[in-house]
């Protein structure tokens, strides 16, 4: 079986020391995959949520089982990427975009999280360091909990059971303030507001906290240089 260890030298990196912990605290790993997983695998993760089970719309990789997906990164036939740039994918979306490691930014043990979409050529950085992104991810889930429908009381309970699942998990991986203002969102109420969409029009949600206020945390608690830069990463 490729070790973690095995993986570095075939990329020639060093990850950093949080997403090694992770690793080796299994919360890089979602269980058996296949067919059963949501109805067999899903519950049992419910009750210790590996890494960002109920973030927004992510899928962490386990690396020794997506190798091949990882190094593909590096295919110039797959991905047009500008020699400059250094990406090192660890998870991805529903719609099959990826999350990176940026290893040309990396500051230290500092190495920025960016945002990789699979069909444009623009990536987004998301993050000065992983510490940062998981907490960005774990805010910004709670923004737009059930879109444009009513969150039923059983619903509510269900959904900050397991969001509190899921904080006592990452607790070691995130700062005291971090885990405070988590602490403090998650103790709301689901309410319905309203907000704008990118073309201008309004559109509501329900969530715990608004896009504005999570814009606002992000800004506040995780700011840095390159924080939401957009770069077109092509040759």
């Amino acid at each position: 079986m490729t070790t973690l260890n095995e993986i570095e030298k075939e990329l020639e990196i060093q990850y950093p020391p949080l997403y090694k912990k992770l690793f080796a605290d299994g919360m890089l790993d979602l269980g058996p995959t296949g067919m059963d997983w949501s109805r067999i695998t899903f519950p049992k993760l419910k009750q210790q949520p590996p890494l960002l089970l109920f973030g927004e719309d992510i899928e962490i990789w386990n690396p020794t089982e997506y190798k091949a997906g990882i190094l593909e990164i590096k295919d110039l036939e797959v991905y047009d990427i500008a020699t400059k740039y250094h990406f090192v994918p660890f998870a991805k979306n529903g719609a099959g975009d990826l999350y990176v490691f940026q290893f040309d930014l990396q500051n230290g043990e500092d190495i920025p999280i960016t945002f990789f979409p699979h069909d444009d050529c623009e990536a987004e950085i998301l993050a000065k360091n992983l510490q940062d992104f998981i907490f960005r991810q774990l805010v910004e889930a709670t923004r737009e909990i059930d879109d444009c429908a009513m969150v039923f009381e059983e619903e509510e309970k269900e959904i900050k059971i397991n969001f509190q699942s899921q904080l006592h998990t990452h607790r070691p991986y995130l700062t005291v303030r971090q885990i405070e203002i988590l602490e403090e969102i998650y103790e709301r109420k689901v309410t319905e507001y309203a907000y704008t969409l990118p073309n201008g029009s309004k559109a509501t949600a329900e969530g715990l906290a608004t896009f504005e206020e999570v814009e606002e945390i992000i800004k506040r608690e995780i700011n840095f240089n390159h924080l939401n830069t957009k770069f077109d990463y092509t040759i």
